[in-house]
């Protein structure tokens, strides 16, 4: 090989590394920049768009407060130690918005118009009303009765309200213009990108997703930071997909039209974010959630921790706080306080081997009598061929107030005892009733506490030990396996303040000790080591002694 071949291979080989002086601050404001402009502070570009196409490894655009009715779709990607940031100043105030509110609608007999717009696709078309609800989409202009709306290939909005009101005076109307804030992949047309920071701004009203990806390329569309976004009013889901090694913490995911957030990647840490009130316009599918995780086989080993997931489901619909489908496997759900929502706190549509511990559930679906509502459900994948939750660690958590405990459909087959789904070292208090109980269930019980359950039967619980029982396997149901192996039936379980949602067991709590030994959770809901004393405390929490 001569000197010359070599020096070039060489340097084929060599990756370049980015000077940090090199990175630049770029600035963006809707108010008084010009995308002619220079991009400096005091020449700032007049759109985000155009910030994304000059952005390069290291950079950072800095967002100015206003609105900013747009969507990226092309940009760059950054790299390892050199992301690229989009920084909005104030998380309130700098918003990016896929509709625009129309007051100056025209009146045509029962009906009214607006022209002028510019909307990306029909398929993604909306007319939202008092930020709440969605106008049915009609064929035709002559089809738009009450409540109901038409758009025209030349971008004519034909609008009837359910009273026939005044949309000028009595309500606020926003129309569909883009799909998304930030797409990635693609899907839409975008372009792949990694290693992308989006911080402090509001992403709201768009026809599909507040940020899109290709989930058939997760690598490719790899490293997102999410950073206290707020994501709302989504026609779809807020987030449609975090992939690879993304990062969401301390971001608002609230009231958009399917679910808050999805994840169908790999290793996604998701901490600290709230979840509340999605599936917000009605039904929609299989039923909205606070986070869904699957159905790929790619949505493996995140961990999801320290979030809140509140109210999140329509009524008529089947909501949950966490939704974990099909072939999603190996991910983490700790130390999250659910409640609210309309039938399941979280729910195991297929999923396997998943640590689910040191949750707090209270009050799920105060509403719902349905037999299959609960705080945890097990049943078969909804998307794609039919799997099995199977080989599931439900351990450590504190369940007060709901309808049944726990929901099982039949797997339809006898799992062996590796695959069986685990309860174990849980407090459930105050459940409505208990669920039927499938022929061949495939879950197992140990050292789990009942309190008031159900219907407020405190002492005997005659009626959870009959219905544990049909939990034993089918192959041994005389009596050696027909209870939770150290069942903990309690007059009262001493909890700290329930009325004031502290949920922590007071010193004299007999959830003290009293749970069996499991090596693979070594810390409460709090960061306490477990156990301390000569057994581990049943519940998501560990009663640590006060230092004298």
């Amino acid at each position: 090989m001569t000197w010359r071949v070599f020096s070039v291979l060489l340097a084929l080989c060599i990756v370049p590394v980015l000077d940090p002086a090199e990175a630049r601050v770029w600035h963006v404001d809707c108010d008084r920049g010009s995308d002619s402009a220079s991009g400096s502070e005091t020449e700032p570009f007049k759109t985000i768009l155009r910030a994304s196409n000059v952005l390069k490894p290291g950079d950072t655009v800095v967002i100015r407060e206003g609105v900013y009715h747009e969507q990226i779709v092309g940009g760059n990607s950054g790299q390892e130690g050199a992301p690229i940031t989009y920084e909005g100043m104030d998380r309130g105030k700098v918003v990016m918005q896929g509709s625009v509110r129309v007051k100056d609608w025209q009146q045509s007999e029962k009906v009214w118009t607006k022209g002028g717009l510019k909307p990306i696709t029909q398929q993604n078309s909306f007319v939202m009303v008092d930020e709440k609800r969605m106008l049915k989409k009609v064929d035709s202009a002559s089809q738009a009765d009450r409540g109901c709306f038409h758009l025209a290939p030349d971008g004519v909005y034909t609008i009837r309200l359910w009273e026939d009101s005044n949309p000028n005076t009595d309500h606020d109307i926003d129309v569909y213009e883009y799909d998304f804030a930030f797409n990635s992949g693609d899907r839409w047309d975008g372009t792949a990108k990694k290693w992308i920071i989006l911080r402090n701004m509001t992403l709201e009203k768009y026809g599909v997703n507040g940020i899109s990806t290709d989930a058939e390329h997760p690598a490719d569309n790899s490293r997102w930071e999410l950073d206290r976004l707020t994501v709302r009013f989504n026609r779809a889901e807020g987030i449609f997909y975090c992939l690879d090694d993304w990062y969401v913490h301390d971001c608002e995911f609230i009231r958009n039209g399917v679910h808050g957030c999805q994840i169908n990647g790999a290793r996604v840490r998701f901490f600290n974010n709230l979840c509340a009130e999605n599936e917000w316009f009605g039904v929609s599918g299989d039923g909205g959630c606070g986070l869904l995780i699957g159905p790929d086989d790619s949505a493996h080993s995140s961990d999801v921790s320290n979030n809140v997931f509140a109210d999140n489901g329509d009524g008529l619909g089947y909501g949950c706080g966490v939704y974990l489908e099909g072939r999603a496997r190996n991910n983490l759900i700790h130390g999250n306080q659910i409640s609210g929502g309309t039938s399941a706190g979280i729910c195991f549509f297929g999923s396997s081997h998943n640590r689910v511990v040191n949750n707090v559930i209270v009050n799920v679906a105060p509403q719902t009598d349905w037999e299959n509502a609960a705080a945890f459900v097990l049943h078969h994948s909804l998307e794609g061929a039919p799997t099995k939750p199977t080989g599931n660690l439900i351990a450590h958590n504190t369940v007060w107030g709901c309808p049944s405990p726990v929901f099982v459909e039949d797997p339809g087959v006898i799992l062996e005892k590796k695959d069986y789904n685990r309860f174990v070292n849980n407090l459930f208090a105050m459940c409505r009733f208990l669920s039927p109980i499938p022929g061949s269930p495939g879950v197992t019980f140990d050292s789990n506490a009942w309190y008031g359950c159900p219907d407020g039967e405190k002492i005997d619980l005659s009626a959870v030990k009959k219905w544990l029982k049909g939990f034993a396997p089918v192959t041994d149901r005389s009596g050696a396996n027909d209870l939770d192996s150290n069942p903990v039936i309690v007059a009262d379980p001493v909890l700290q303040d329930t009325s004031r949602g502290n949920f922590r067991p007071g010193p004299d709590s007999p959830l003290i000790d009293a749970g069996a030994n499991l090596g693979e959770i070594s810390r409460d809901k709090d960061g306490n080591l477990r156990p301390v004393g000569s057994g581990p405390d049943i519940g998501a929490y560990e009663v640590v002694p006060e230092r004298k």
